[in-house]
């Protein structure tokens, strides 16, 4: 199903041009990464001998690996009934694990992998990329960790992205303190056990999630700003790249752009232009 939710006139163009100024700042660069996109060519390995690696094989094409949640999997507007009765119905199948109705928009043409895999095209015409969606709606940074084995290591990934902080929850997973030491061991472990490059994504905006305050779940108050600092300290004392997106939304706001246009859910799922955001500032590690 494909999105329609678009950020309405000014504030579309007005949040792209921020991302375009945006100065990136990141204690690293994925330099291993771009090299490999610079080296593979495309050449004829079996006439020339040039693109065989140590075991004789032809060169492997770069692969990217985004671990995620739904933001990652490219979900936007959600589908869930206004009529406290039919949500309170849908929730509880879900619940049980019995087949219910979509909850939201999925659309993985627009999401910011799609969006960074091609923008790496235009940069580097010659070399082919591919890229895993290891995006899951509704993940933690918990099962994101016991997953990696699964999802990114066995693939020998060449540049791994981590963007998962937006479903957090303080009660019952713990404070700032604790999703930063969970998310220095996953980075830890994926630098020993692959040879990959990192980047580090902050979230965009969210919101308090009111989705299903007519059923009686109260929204409850936002503490991604905290995450957020803990995953740039992480990208430091790490020494891995860090694509800061939460910055920009955070220019967007002190502009006077109101976050609830950004997002195509009203919570935390950006908008198609949201998504660009998030794929510019990826390229700014790529800039010369």
């Amino acid at each position: 199903m494909k999105t329609t939710y678009r950020i309405p006139a000014p504030y579309a163009q007005q949040f792209l041009n921020l991302a375009d100024s945006f100065v990136c700042e990141s204690p690293a660069r994925p330099e291993r990464f771009m090299e490999k996109m610079k080296r593979n060519r495309g050449a004829v390995a079996g006439l020339t001998q040039a693109g065989l690696d140590e075991n004789g094989l032809e060169r492997k094409n770069p692969v990217i690996v985004a671990l995620g949640d739904s933001v990652t999997a490219g979900h936007f507007e959600t589908l869930l009934p206004k009529d406290p009765e039919a949500l309170r119905a849908g929730f509880e199948r879900m619940l049980r694990g019995e087949e219910a109705a979509p909850v939201e928009i999925t659309d993985a043409r627009e999401s910011y992998i799609e969006k960074f895999r091609l923008a790496l095209i235009d940069k580097y015409e010659q070399t082919s990329v591919s890229v895993l969606n290891a995006g899951i709606a509704g993940d933690v940074l918990p099962m994101m960790c016991k997953r990696a084995d699964r999802d990114v290591v066995r693939h020998d990934p060449d540049l791994i992205l981590i963007n998962g902080s937006l479903n957090w929850d303080d009660e019952t997973m713990g404070d700032a303190s604790a999703y930063k030491s969970l998310l220095k061991g996953l980075v830890q472990k994926l630098k020993a056990e692959t040879t990959a490059d990192i980047i580090l994504l902050t979230p965009n905006g969210d919101l308090p999630n009111d989705l299903l305050e007519p059923i009686g779940i109260p929204a409850k108050e936002v503490t991604t700003p905290a995450r957020c600092e803990a995953i740039r300290e992480v990208a430091r004392e790490e020494q891995v790249c860090l694509a800061d997106v939460r910055a920009v939304w955070d220019q967007a706001k002190e502009a006077g752009i109101p976050w609830e246009a950004l997002l195509s859910n009203g919570v935390n799922h950006p908008s198609v232009e949201g998504h660009e955001v998030y794929a510019r500032v990826l390229m700014k590690l790529f800039e010369d």
